[in-house]
């Protein structure tokens, strides 16, 4: 509204009719003062709500956020802290690249929820955090720690199905020092990979709701029509999601499938040795003596298949189970969200997804996602739960012998 003389001219908001059709700045009649105030009432809440988000999704939105990036900063900093200390007993190739995965999750929840926490909280659609230089660097950073943790997830599923189907080609390939150079190759292809988005991303500015406020936002350059965009998008589809769960699931059918004949190899070699055991004892010595060396040869004989098997401990179906849960998460958290891209990428305007609540909870879906790998590392591996609570203990000690120094100073 806006004053006309002693009199209220109504001004019409988006998507609600004009009283344009009145006579401008007539006399009210009465009782009009009171229907006056609650028009004006009525326009601020739609004015509120065309500028913000609603009370209940910024609240839910806001304490998932912070809840999550909490429980993930410190899960994924106490497994690179696992790793890095105990050395002599965790630094493994399959470790080595948990370590990676870690890192990308912690890139992905800082970026992202530090993100989502401010865009709920401020003007719809207004970016607010270090400008056009914010801007680019937190989606360059989001697609760097996406790619990677995809990469790793695919790196260290590759290594344990080289480790357990192909175990003689395990003991030259599957080394912490070619780990390394993996994840080397991992973070510089995504650092180089994702570098078009430090230019492809900028401010513009945007009318939230169509209304007459324009605030700055963080946007792409390219419309989600253009040709660029789409390639863009359908190769990091199918090169960071598709194609990785098609891969996995191949490895983990073929883990599956060594496992269960390693299983039943050494449950028919404990029962044809418990069987030949039962004959050695015969009426004749000499059969009888030949007959008790038949199940050490076969011992020594299944031993040795054993070990062609399972070099070195790379056998543990337990942690292909955990390995295995992992990339299920990552399968399924990160579906609803590519999903939405993808359906949205190729409908028309005006068929496109663009619920608040269903882009919110897939949003927090995939901070999940970053933040629930050490929690399965925790109740799945027992060698991890026990550093996890060395490192703890550790650290206790250390705040309690630092607390009595500082009040030694102070007395």
């Amino acid at each position: 509204y806006k004053l006309c003389g002693s009199h209220r001219e109504a001004i019409a908001l988006p998507g609600r009719k004009s009283p344009a059709s009145s006579p401008s700045c007539q006399e009210p009649k009465s009782g009009s003062g009171m229907e006056s105030k609650e028009l004006l009432h009525m326009d601020q809440q739609q004015q509120e709500s065309l500028l913000y988000y609603d009370i209940p999704i910024r609240v839910t939105g806001t304490a998932l956020s912070l809840l999550i990036l909490c429980i993930g900063f410190v899960g994924n900093v106490l497994v690179m802290a696992v790793v890095l200390t105990a050395r002599g007993r965790m630094i493994t190739t399959t470790n080595c690249y948990l370590v990676s995965l870690s890192l990308a999750d912690l890139v992905v929840l800082i970026v992202g929820a530090v993100t989502m926490v401010t865009e709920l909280n401020i003007v719809r659609d207004r970016w607010l955090l270090c400008g056009l230089a914010g801007c680019k660097l937190s989606v360059y950073l989001t697609y760097v720690g996406v790619n990677t943790s995809a990469f790793s997830i695919t790196a260290f599923s590759l290594e344990r199905w080289v480790a357990i189907c192909h175990p003689i080609t395990a003991k030259t390939a599957c080394t912490v020092r070619r780990a390394f150079r993996i994840i080397a190759g991992i973070w510089t292809f995504g650092l180089a990979y994702n570098a078009p988005w430090l230019y492809l991303a900028t401010v513009r500015p945007t009318r939230p709701g169509n209304g007459s406020l324009e605030v700055p936002s963080c946007q792409h350059k390219l419309a989600r029509s253009d040709p660029i965009y789409m390639s863009l998008y359908l190769a990091d589809l199918s090169l960071f999601y598709v194609v990785p769960l098609l891969l996995l699931s191949g490895v983990y059918t073929a883990i599956a499938r060594a496992l269960f004949r390693s299983s039943a190899s050494r449950s028919n070699g404990r029962d044809g040795v418990e069987r030949r055991g039962g004959r050695c004892c015969g009426s004749d010595t000499g059969s009888g003596i030949a007959r008790m060396t038949e199940p050490l040869r076969s011992s020594n004989t299944a031993r040795l298949l054993q070990s062609r098997i399972q070099p070195s401990g790379s056998l543990h179906p337990q942690v292909v189970k955990m390995l295995f849960v992992v990339v299920t998460m990552f399968a399924f958290l990160w579906l609803p969200y590519r999903l939405m891209v993808a359906y949205n990428s190729f409908a028309a305007a005006d068929r496109r997804l663009n619920s608040e609540w269903f882009v919110a909870v897939s949003r927090l879906l995939i901070f999940v996602n970053s933040a629930i790998n050490p929690v399965i590392y925790n109740a799945m591996s027992g060698k991890f739960r026990r550093e996890f609570k060395r490192l703890l203990r550790c650290s206790g000690r250390f705040l309690l012998l630092k607390q009595s120094y500082i009040l030694k100073l102070l007395g």
